[in-house]
């Protein structure tokens, strides 16, 4: 899993790769900027109309609408059309060019269609965001031919559109022509059947004999209400006076009594005679003859209406009859009416449909005569779908290619490239990079650990060995660089000792993880500190200590000792350092494995401390290539097991470990060699500052008194 600090460390050691492809893009895109040619780019402008409303009120005839998303898309397009930019081809005269014809002969056919293709791809057509305007970009490398291109490309759009406009204008009078020719014939005919109708059926005043017909019928039936409710009036009197339940006064109350002749002839005469009696009875007694005969009359006049009264019944029957009568004399002519407004009525249905289609006709008829009436009127009136907004200037400077643009996006991309490329190298890298890294994946304590130096172990020491002459041996003077980063692993080890005389064997999982190294300056460390210490090479395939310490590779070592063809005395050689012996590797043998299973190699522990050596460490073989130190497992007080940070795989490395736990060997702590600083639980800054002023102390290792190694006569 790549974490920011991985990420951050791998382009530490790696800042090489961004930085030189980043240059190489560098170059690249300035290779690249030389090579091309100057683009030039001229841009005009035109503006389309808003969405309006055509004066003739005709959708095929106005200009199409301009409002929506669509219409300007389609306008775009007819300015691309082969039609435009053949216009524009034709206007410049663009057969006749060499780089537009393509190599075939000016005006042919051939060479028209090449100049369309060649102007089609050198043109683009956007529309401006939230605006009427449309630019026409022309790019080309000839700055007065795109001015002119991106001109005249704007220009042909317009013409071309006007033309349209005319074409469809010219068709849309004459449509209307040849419609409004057959409205008026269709309205002729419309009228020539509306006025064989009318003679056919005598309906020239048909809607004036409706409306009589109607007229009379309401009234027809209104007195027919009127009649039936007089007669049930009169059937009402005459029931009643059958049944004689209607007194005198009563009778005369009825109309039909009231008003006949000789009822209402003797009712004038009592009142005439009453009023006269009246007068009398002023001057004289009723007593009086004058009186008396007045009041005769009244008497003789009311008994001849009780007579007539008494034959109210059949004067009742003779009304009613009467009633019935005019009844069903208004009935019939009701019924004659009703007739007669049905027949008009049928005539009236085929007559409005006649009429109507007449109308419509004539309103249709009208309405294309005032059409072609406007259409005289608005030519040249409307506004046009798109006009010029802003003509072309002659580029001055080029577009393209855009130096900084190109030497920046190519340095970029190289940059950016080699990020990535660090990215797979983190992604990819399955070594241990930290200490925590160590903790996580081993799970094995880290004791020691040692910065990454600026030059490698080797070039220091060879670089050591130009100041022998100052009398500092080339180990002790490789070791000032590492000196702090062992007095702690020092330390550390020094407290997880349990007796006086320890022997530190230093293992590694594969070869060049530093294990001589860290063996030869642990041995420097302890022998400082005053600890009579003895470093004994057990690579006895690879041995490296004697060219370290400057021993010529013929003297006898820890094969010839382990072969008794050497004392213990003759192989301890001095290092040239204060208490510190070496034991080189000695000979060569065909199998070391074998040599050490069986020549009791666990005697040279005994021999060391009783040579009154304090400490010992033992530089091993790599525990993956070869079990030789797998041998070593009963010298080995403690174990630390080399680790070469950003190198060598976790999973090497914890085979390594199984080896050392299959066959008993205890396996104390890790020491991580070439440890990137910044990987650290803690920073070295402290340490370079406080240290700084004391390195030049560092000539040799510090010699108490106490525990002084007297030359001893068995060092060679």
């Amino acid at each position: 899993m790549l974490n920011p600090a991985q990420l951050v460390d791998g382009m530490r050691r790696h800042s090489w790769i961004p930085i030189t492809l980043s240059l190489f893009g560098l170059v690249l895109g300035y290779a690249y900027f030389k090579r091309q040619k100057p683009v030039y780019e001229a841009v005009s402008v035109a503006q389309f109309g808003s969405e309006q409303h055509s004066l003739l009120g005709l959708n095929g005839v106005g200009t199409p609408s301009l409002g929506d998303e669509k219409a300007v898309n389609t306008l775009i397009q007819a300015a691309k059309s082969r039609e435009v930019v053949g216009r524009v081809v034709s206007e410049m005269n663009l057969t006749q060019l060499p780089a537009f014809a393509g190599g075939h002969p000016a005006n042919s056919k051939e060479a028209r269609d090449n100049a369309i293709s060649t102007v089609s791809s050198m043109i683009r057509i956007s529309l401006r965001k939230d605006t009427r305007l449309i630019d026409f970009n022309v790019t080309g490398a000839d700055p007065e031919q795109v001015a002119s291109l991106s001109n005249q490309a704007v220009l042909s759009l317009v013409a071309e559109l006007e033309s349209q406009k005319s074409k469809t204008m010219q068709g849309a009078i004459q449509n209307l022509v040849s419609e409004g020719q057959r409205l008026q014939d269709k309205l002729k005919k419309s009228e020539i059947a509306m006025h064989d109708y009318k003679r056919s059926n005598q309906a020239i005043s048909l809607d004036e004999r409706k409306d009589l017909v109607l007229s009379k019928l309401k009234e027809l039936g209104s007195e027919l209400n009127q009649q039936s409710k007089e007669r049930l009036t009169l059937e009402t009197q005459l029931q009643a006076c059958k049944e004689e339940k209607l007194p005198r006064d009563e009778l005369l109350s009825l109309p039909t009594i009231a008003s006949h002749p000789k009822v209402s002839g003797i009712l004038t005469q009592i009142s005439n005679q009453k009023s006269s009696l009246a007068l009398l009875a002023e001057r004289y007694k009723p007593k009086h003859p004058k009186y008396e005969a007045v009041q005769a009359v009244i008497n003789n006049q009311e008994q001849q209406l009780t007579t007539i009264l008494a034959d109210a019944v059949h004067m009742l029957e003779s009304s009613c009859d009467h009633a019935r009568e005019l009844e069903r004399r208004l009935q019939e002519q009701l019924k004659k009416q009703e007739s007669e407004a049905l027949d008009l009525e049928q005539l009236a249905v085929q007559y409005n449909v006649l009429k109507r289609e007449m109308e419509s006709d004539q309103a249709v008829y009208e309405s294309v005569l005032t059409r072609i009436k406007q259409v005289d009127v608005s030519k040249g009136m409307e506004t046009p779908p798109i006009w010029v907004h802003q003509l072309a200037m002659v580029p001055g400077e080029p577009v393209s290619p855009n130096a900084k643009k190109v030497v920046g996006s190519s340095t970029a991309g190289g940059f950016m490239l080699g990020l990535a490329i660090i990215g797979l190298i983190v992604i990819q890298d399955r070594s241990i990079r930290s200490v925590d890294d160590a903790r996580q994946k081993l799970r094995v304590p880290v004791l020691g650990m040692i910065a990454n130096l600026r030059q490698p172990p080797e070039s220091m020491e060879s670089h050591a060995k130009g100041h022998e002459t100052q009398g500092l041996t080339p180990a002790l003077i490789a070791h000032k660089a590492v000196a702090e980063s062992f007095r702690e692993f020092r330390a550390i080890i020094a407290r997880m000792a349990r007796s006086q005389h320890t022997c530190h064997m230093v293992v590694s999982a594969v070869p060049d993880e530093g294990k001589t190294f860290v063996s030869t300056h642990l041995a420097v460390s302890l022998a400082s500190q005053g600890f009579r210490t003895l470093l004994i090479d057990m690579d006895l395939r690879r041995s490296q200590l004697a060219q370290v310490f400057g021993i010529p590779s013929s003297r006898k070592g820890v094969i010839d000792l382990l072969l008794e063809e050497a004392s213990f005395a003759e192989v301890c050689l001095s290092g040239g350092i204060a208490h510190l012996a070496i034991m080189p590797a000695g000979k060569r043998v065909a199998n070391p494995a074998e040599l050490l299973s069986t020549c009791g190699v666990e005697r040279l522990k005994e021999m060391a401390f009783s040579a009154g050596f304090d400490r010992i460490v033992i530089d091993t073989a790599p525990l993956i290539p070869v079990n030789d130190t797998l041998e070593l497992g009963a010298l080995a007080d403690s174990t630390f097991l080399v680790v070469r940070c950003n190198r060598t795989p976790a999973d090497i490395i914890q085979e390594a470990i199984r080896k050392l736990h299959q066959t008993g060997i205890p396996l104390t702590g890790l020491v991580l060699n070439r440890l990137a600083q910044r990987t650290r639980s803690h920073d070295y800054y402290y340490h370079r500052s406080y240290y700084k002023g004391s390195e030049t102390d560092e000539t040799a290792p510090l010699r108490p008194a106490s525990r002084a190694l007297h030359s001893p006569n068995h060092m060679g």
